[in-house]
């Protein structure tokens, strides 16, 4: 059931809450999922919590920021309707199969919401990124988890075998938070055409473009061709623009309409200036890549010195196991001046630290050292 609700309707239902549910025992037990509160990074500390590109916008992004704001008193109607054909352009879609949002967060929630309404199951990752389970969970729908492999990335197979007649939802998140370990490429899209004839699979790419082999990974083409997939991504990681909010989404026409119609703001002018931007600055791209793969490259080389076990990353971050509560890790960390992630049960002895600047990645090492030693 896919009914499109207007806006009073939506936040209404958006407002539902619902008790847990009990899982087969090969799965894991999942309580009502619980959003993350992000917590205040306190002054003086360096911030390695949200996996954000330190380097910040692109130079010709802020130039067209800047003059973007002064028709900022003017609705981005043409300006919008301009980048939603790049973007399509880019991917090779017809603006129809294109969803905008503020951040793809917005999309998540939405996306959440549309197929959490239908009460049936979102088969998922554990752990794995929460806002699309958060938004389904609070309108009835029921997160069936399941465990990374031991490589820490998403096992496909297990996946696969608990879809059943309730799956309204495969999501997959490439490459995986916090683990930063990405699938198979060709396994994943053997998987994506098997499933997809099943029911939707959504591919959450926030940070495969951080890869060094982003062509080949992108599940894009598989929605473009009509597939029942959907393909998000955001300016927040490689772009620099996590402040600005705005990421899209490919999918097929008929769920475009329908998502569309419980999206309830619009993007700003100046937002829209620094994403034009940023598509036409090839330059900034690889550079910015370049840039966090070697802080990346670094920051392993100093986990592996200390022998701690990690997770193989392709994003602007690092998950490794640091011998002890991640809780007192967290702590310890904070008091040699570094604020890191929050703890990702269950796996609550490992930390996930993100890529900064190199000043600030030289007074990180320092303190792992520190705290680990």
């Amino acid at each position: 059931m896919n009914t499109l609700l207007n806006r009073r309707q939506w936040l209404k239902t958006a407002g539902l809450t619902v008790a847990a549910t009990a899982f087969a025992p090969r799965l894991l037990a999942q309580a009502p999922v619980t959003a993350p509160r992000r917590i205040p990074v306190g002054p003086g500390l360096v911030r390695l919590n949200y996996n954000e590109n330190p380097f910040g916008p692109a130079p010709s992004a802020k130039a067209a920021m800047r003059t973007a704001i002064d028709p900022s008193f003017r609705y981005a109607d043409a300006e919008e309707q301009a980048l939603l054909e790049l973007i399509a352009a880019r991917e090779g879609c017809r603006p129809s199969q294109i969803v905008m949002g503020a951040g793809s967060g917005e999309i998540l929630d939405v996306a959440g919401f549309h197929f959490g309404l239908e009460k049936g199951e979102i088969v998922a990752a554990h752990p794995s990124y929460m806002a699309l389970l958060n938004a389904a969970d609070r309108v009835g729908g029921k997160a069936v988890r399941i465990p990374l492999n031991a490589r820490l990335e998403h096992d496909l197979p297990a996946m696969a075998a608990a879809v059943g007649p309730r799956t309204t939802l495969i999501y997959i998140v490439n490459p995986n938070n916090p683990t930063g370990t990405v699938c198979d490429a060709a396994e994943l899209k053997q998987f994506v055409r098997g499933q997809s004839e099943r029911t939707t699979v959504f591919i959450d790419e926030a940070y495969l473009q951080m890869t060094d082999n982003f062509a080949e990974r992108t599940c894009a083409p598989l929605a473009i061709e009509g597939r029942n997939v959907v393909v998000a991504r955001t300016f927040s990681k490689l772009y620099g623009m996590a402040g600005l909010r705005l990421g899209y989404a490919v999918m097929p026409e008929k769920l475009a309409v329908s998502l569309k119609a419980r999206m309830t703001g619009s993007l700003s002018l100046v937002t829209i200036a620094a994403a034009t931007a940023s598509l036409n600055d090839a330059a900034y791209v690889t550079t910015a890549r370049a840039r966090l793969k070697a802080g990346r490259d670094a920051l392993v080389a100093e986990v592996r010195k200390l022998g701690c076990e990690y997770a193989v990353p392709q994003g602007n971050f690092v998950f490794f196991k640091t011998g002890m509560p991640v809780t007192d890790f967290i702590a310890k960390m904070r008091a040699a001046g570094v604020e890191v992630g929050r703890p990702f049960p269950p796996m609550l002895d490992w930390a996930r630290i993100s890529i900064g600047l190199p000043e600030e990645m030289e007074l990180c090492h320092r303190a792992i050292r520190q705290v680990l030693a």
